[in-house]
């Protein structure tokens, strides 16, 4: 404030609520701001041109011409006398202006004698700031027809400073600038040209996970969900580096930072620091395990592969259970390479060939007859060759696709099994499903049509899903499993002991059969936690009625090992690799 209090204290408190609101302080030079000021110059034969919003300690300029600066002590603005007219402020000779003479800026540099500045007012009458021209010398005059021109110019820039501010580039929950923003900011500005003097980082920090977000919503409702995700923010704003802040996804927020690494990291682990206490919200503690993200602007080509690899940095810290991750080229060309199979795989469910199934024979440990096949997807891509299922399955499984590569799998299946039968050696198959082909009656209603389609006996078929399926929602498994098992399908749960077995909900899953985790057979031989864990395993599962199948057998010792702790069925390389449907013909001549 200055000469007295220009504006009241609540008129001031409420102009610079205003002037935040529209997020511009500290943002990225914007072009048309620029056009303005350099046609300003022009048209008035000025030194310096500014577009000048008064903050409350500071001028800072959102585009200056012929000025280094990018702001100035308010104290020492003429910017700030300008805000209260209502038209052009005119000084003709700072040196003779009483308000003027012993400014700095005039005695020093940038030796203002000439200025003439007109306020930018909103439409609610509230002053933001001027577009104002400079002169090193004295004018005799400053016309009205150059006032008004002048004026014509500010309500241009006006215009642009609420279009920055409108839907599409506002968060309107947290009012704080959004992803479209933080892309038309980081386009705008010179952290793109990967200037080695002035290195410049992104930030993101999620804080929280959304599923944690949704089941609140379910819980507590969407009010009290929005009031929590403001709580959260604000505790980011008072962590966080005097930055611009922008909202970029539901949970997630960014800023842009400015030093070497070390500042970089010393920021960010003040962030995390932060956040070790609980997030407080109408009286529920919320205790967050924040992922935050970290892209240096020099690893990525344009601002939309920035932000892309700022999300995909955030969601691999928060996949791999870590706070932090650095975000590095390799990363995103992995992610590229796995967007591109996921839009490639509609394709090559459609194509002939580009999709097979490999068949693993299982086995009886106490007779060593094949007691079955699991049934294997794999993928030959035309260009990208042999695709791994450990790829590109998981990705699937976070979309709808699954369901579809499902349905694939099912009549592939079904259909081999119907051919084994007509050739008189009925082979039980069993067909990988995922926790989402249990969201709805789809994944039965094929079976069932399928089925009938083949008419093959139901018994030859078996549905596997893993334990991610049972912890989802128990209740509508068991549901699923019951119709599954009306058919005659049998059923096995997958790679048990992988996730977090729930024994309360394995007792209510009516399966067939449980499928020990290779994870804990692989090193049978040698490792003591698995040879306590495995026989607990078995006769855990043989109780409560499960044949159990320890998969990934990669010695014949193992196989040995096995037998002798009463485990009933086996599969892996030490009986047999996955194979096409002929060799495992053979391979069943051999073994029988």
């Amino acid at each position: 404030m200055i000469e007295g209090d220009i504006f009241s204290t609540m008129t001031e408190a409420r102009r610079l609520e205003t002037l935040n609101s529209y997020c511009l302080l500290d943002t990225p030079p914007d072009p048309l701001c620029d056009l303005v000021t350099g046609l300003a110059i022009n048209l008035f034969a000025a030194d310096i041109a500014l577009i000048s919003l008064v903050d409350k300690e500071r001028q800072w300029f959102k585009s200056a011409k012929g000025l280094a600066a990018r702001q100035t002590p308010r104290s020492d603005s003429f910017c700030a006398h300008a805000i209260v007219q209502d038209k052009t402020m005119v000084v003709l000779d700072a040196c003779a202006d009483e308000r003027f003479r012993h400014n700095a800026l005039v005695t020093g540099e940038p030796g203002i004698r000439f200025y003439a500045g007109a306020p930018l007012i909103t439409s609610e009458g509230a002053r933001l700031g001027t577009l104002c021209v400079i002169g090193k010398t004295t004018r005799d005059a400053f016309t009205a027809d150059q006032a008004s021109k002048l004026e014509q110019l500010a309500s241009i820039v006006m215009a642009r400073l609420e279009l920055l501010r409108s839907s599409d580039y506002l968060d309107k929950l947290t009012a704080l600038p959004n992803r479209s923003r933080l892309i038309e900011d980081l386009r705008c500005s010179p952290a793109m040209a990967h200037r080695h003097d002035n290195p410049v980082t992104t930030v993101a920090v999620d804080v929280c996970d959304r599923t944690y977000l949704f089941d609140m919503v379910k819980a507590l409702g969407w009010d009290y969900a929005e009031g929590f995700l403001v709580a959260a923010m604000q505790r980011l704003r008072d962590c966080a580096p005097p930055v611009v802040l922008y909202r970029i996804g539901t949970t997630t927020f960014a800023y842009v930072a400015h030093g070497e690494a070390a500042q970089i990291q010393a920021q960010v682990d003040h962030i995390s620091h932060c956040f070790n206490d609980a997030v407080d919200h109408q009286g529920i503690p919320h205790r967050l395990e924040i992922a935050i993200g970290i892209v240096a602007t020099s690893q990525c080509s344009d601002t939309e592969d920035l932000v892309r690899a700022l999300m995909t940095a955030t969601d691999l810290a928060r996949e791999n259970g870590t706070t932090q991750r650095v975000f590095e080229k390799s990363q995103g060309e992995r992610q590229k390479y796995s967007f591109e199979l996921l839009s490639a795989l509609p394709g090559a469910l459609a194509a002939e060939g580009e999709l097979s199934l490999h068949y693993q024979p299982k086995i009886s440990l106490l007779t060593g007859r094949c007691t079955g096949v699991e049934a294997l997807i794999r993928w030959r891509h035309p260009i990208h060759g042999d695709v791994s299922p450990a790829l590109f399955i998981p990705l699937t499984e976070k979309t709808a696709l699954i369901r579809h590569v499902t349905c694939w799998a099912l009549r592939e299946g079904i259909r081999q099994a119907a051919a084994w039968v007509q050739r008189g050696r009925p082979v039980r198959v069993a067909i990988n499903v995922s926790a989402r082909d249990f969201e709805n009656d789809d994944l039965i209603n094929h079976l069932r049509t399928l089925l009938a389609q083949h008419r093959i006996p139901a018994g030859l078929i078996e549905i596997e899903f893993t334990e991610s399926a049972i912890s989802k929602d128990p209740q509508n498994l068991r549901e699923k499993i019951l119709e599954i098992k009306k058919l005659g399908v049998e059923v096995a749960i997958d790679d048990f002991g992988s996730g977090f077995s729930n024994l309360s909900y394995l007792k209510q899953i009516p399966a067939d059969y449980m499928k020990i985790d290779q994870s804990f057979i692989r090193n049978l031989e040698t490792d003591h936690a698995d040879q306590m864990i495995v026989p607990s395993i078995i006769n855990l599962g043989q109780k409560l009625g499960f044949t159990i199948i320890a998969e990934g057998i990669e010695t014949e010792r193992t196989c040995k090992l096995l037998k002798h702790l009463g485990c009933d069925q086996g599969q892996g390389y030490a009986i047999a690799r996955p194979m096409t449907a002929q060799d495992f013909d053979t391979w069943l001549d051999r073994n029988g």
